[in-house]
Formats: structure tokens, C-alpha cells, sequence
């Protein structure tokens, strides 16, 4: 392999591993939350979209998790601009957004919680139901290349537990977070989430995976 192609192999693995660590570290601290507040249905997270539900649903995260900088509501945690991994202007870059609350963590994960609505009756295709917020990350904060389906990722928060955007069959919703190799949404890339978890791997960044996925 050449030179290059060594380093984005490298760099790949890097975020593979990454994507993994901050879905361990926020499927504990949904488990944490849970214990200490009971079932996910029933918390208290206000009106979908709205940022004081944002806040609340952070400040039950908050005590499970080690961060290294608490934005909230105020920009600085994540960078101001992002694309999606097929090179398309990216739609929903939590700081252009006033509907999220946002830290990071001690090990440099940039993370973006949005609420869905108290009760987690939001539903996002026949894949994902029970929805009781969106949580996105960035796996090295405002560091490039700041693109949905390489350093930034997205994961609903259901009743169940924490569950990775992109499974099989899966539309991408009403954002389009699909994970398409000439993809035109621009949400594209914030599903691959659930390839790179099952799959190892981002190949979906070399050739089209439909055949394989969708």
C-alpha cells in the first residue's frame, strides 16, 4: 500500500475505534440514568426539538459522564461548518442549531444531545420506535475533517437503550441521514453509524454498500 493509502487505513481505524468507545461510554450512562431515574418513557424531557427539553435531557447524561468542556446551549464544541462524506454541503451542524445542548467528554468527543418529547412516542421509519432523543458525536470535536460518516456520527436514544442510526433498511428519515456513496441528502453519512459498529470497517467510503445493507 502507498504512503497515503497507510495513513487513511490508520486514520480510519482510529475513528472505528472511537465510534465504538463513545458508544459504550453513553449506552453506561443510559443504563446509569435509568437506574437512578427510572424508565426512559417517563423522564422529563419536555417538547420535541425545543431547547429546554435539550437541557434537560443532558442534565440527566451529565453525572455518568467525564467532560472536559460543557457548552449547552452556547457554541464552541463543535466546529462551525461540516460535509458529508460524499462532499455535499452538510444541513444540520449542531452549532448552526438552537435545539441542542452540547459538552465534551474527556477523551475529546464532541457530543450534541436534541430531545424528542417526554413519553418517547417519536418514531423514525419501522426501524427505530419509542425514539426519546437524537444524540450526535463528533469524534475529535472541532478537529477536521469534520465530516457526517468519518468523525461524526448520530444515535437515537430510545426507551431501550442507545441505538446507532443506519440499520438495514432504514430510509435515513426526514433528514436523509443515509449512508450513500454519492448520496445527495444532507444528512448523508450521519447513518453509517450502525455499518461501521457491525462492520468494523468504513468502506462505504470506497464503493456503494446498498447491496450489501440496504
Amino acid at each position: 500500500m502507498t504512503m497515503p493509502a497507510l495513513i487513511n487505513k490508520y486514520r480510519e481505524k482510529v475513528f472505528v475505534e472511537g465510534l465504538k468507545g463513545a458508544y459504550s461510554i453513553f449506552s453506561q450512562a443510559f443504563l446509569m440514568a435509568k437506574q437512578e431515574n427510572g424508565p426512559a418513557e417517563f423522564w422529563d424531557i419536555g417538547e420535541k426539538s425545543q431547547m429546554e427539553g435539550a437541557e434537560k435531557v443532558y442534565d440527566i447524561f451529565a453525572p455518568y459522564l467525564k467532560k472536559a468542556k460543557s457548552c449547552r446551549e452556547n457554541a464552541g464544541c463543535f466546529a462551525d461548518s461540516y460535509t458529508t462524506f460524499s462532499g455535499g454541503e452538510y444541513g444540520y451542524a449542531p452549532k448552526n442549531h438552537n435545539m441542542y445542548a452540547r459538552g465534551i467528554l474527556s477523551n475529546g468527543v464532541s457530543f450534541a444531545l436534541a430531545t424528542s418529547g417526554s413519553g418517547c412516542i417519536y418514531s423514525s421509519g419501522t426501524q427505530y420506535s419509542n425514539i426519546c432523543a437524537v444524540l450526535y458525536v463528533d469524534l475529535n470535536a472541532v478537529g477536521l475533517p469534520n465530516k457526517a460518516g468519518v468523525d461524526y456520527f448520530g444515535f437515537y436514544i430510545t426507551k431501550d437503550g442507545i441505538k446507532p442510526m443506519g440499520v438495514q433498511g432504514w430510509d435515513g428519515g426526514l433528514n436523509g441521514y443515509t449512508c450513500e456513496f454519492k448520496g445527495q441528502s444532507k444528512g448523508n453519512g450521519t447513518g453509517c453509524t450502525a455499518w461501521v459498529l457491525n462492520n468494523q470497517n468504513m468502506d462505504y467510503l470506497r464503493h456503494d454498500i446498498s447491496a450489501q445493507w440496504q
